[in-house]
């Protein structure tokens, strides 16, 4: 199983990145418009309904943590400067969170609940008490429950990714690369010498899936926001 840190990057590595958003579609092809400058000034009073995705509203309080992230990279006259990157990009982000989380309710893709009490349990256990985890969430407009559900949403997500690297066609000459280039990664807890290549020829395979995750999603969000029915109101 892909763990779930595996698509983190979407929500939350990708967020201090600072990259610019891509112009959401609605199924059109990229080659229609000129992507408007992510820069340009934002709508004012922001809407609470900041985009549609499908028919599924994404409002300014989901995106908001994400863009947070980007922002505390700056500081005073110049975070102002980036606000209008900063929501368009964590926008675009959470677009591709919404497109990958109906893809995998589509599917029937659910996440196991002991991985994601297990998560909640390691995520509360780093803060010494109730007020530091408390102000922990609040940083991130978050509490308890909604904390939960989303730990919940990035499992579904990482078994949404491992169903589909599954589809993955894997060389024998990747296997035996990823194989040769560390063998006793292989190896049994305690062994001193690695093992045959057909002894773990599964796992050396599984490991090489692992790797194409990022790739993996790629490729299906492409294929995902090209069918999709996206308005942005950013």
């Amino acid at each position: 199983m892909i763990r779930a840190c595996a698509v983190l990057p979407l929500l939350l590595l990708a967020a201090c990145s600072g990259a610019p958003a891509r112009q959401a579609s609605s199924g059109a092809p990229a080659t229609a418009a000129p992507t408007p400058d992510p820069s340009r000034p934002l709508p004012l009073p922001l809407p609470d309904v900041v985009a549609r995705v499908n028919g599924q509203a994404i409002t300014i309080g989901q995106i908001l943590p994400i863009a947070k992230a980007t922002l505390d990279k700056w500081q005073g006259a110049e975070r102002e400067q980036h606000k209008p990157e900063a929501l368009r990009g964590a926008l675009d982000r959470y677009i591709d969170r919404e497109l990958l989380l109906q893809e995998a309710l589509a599917r029937g893709i659910k996440a196991d609940t002991r991985q994601v009490e297990w998560s909640y349990d390691q995520a509360r256990a780093e803060h010494k008490d109730d007020d530091e985890w408390t102000a922990y969430l609040v940083v991130r407009g978050s509490d308890p429950q909604s904390f939960r559900a989303e730990l919940r949403a990035q499992h579904t997500l990482a078994a949404l990714l491992a169903d589909e690297a599954r589809t993955v066609a894997v060389s024998e000459q990747e296997l035996r690369a990823a194989y040769d280039a560390d063998p006793m990664s292989f190896a049994a807890e305690g062994a001193v010498t690695p093992p045959a290549f057909e002894d773990v020829r599964s796992a050396v395979e599984n490991a090489v899936r692992r790797s194409k995750v990022d790739l993996v999603q790629e490729g299906l969000l492409r294929s995902l926001r090209a069918k999709a029915r996206i308005e942005t109101y950013l």
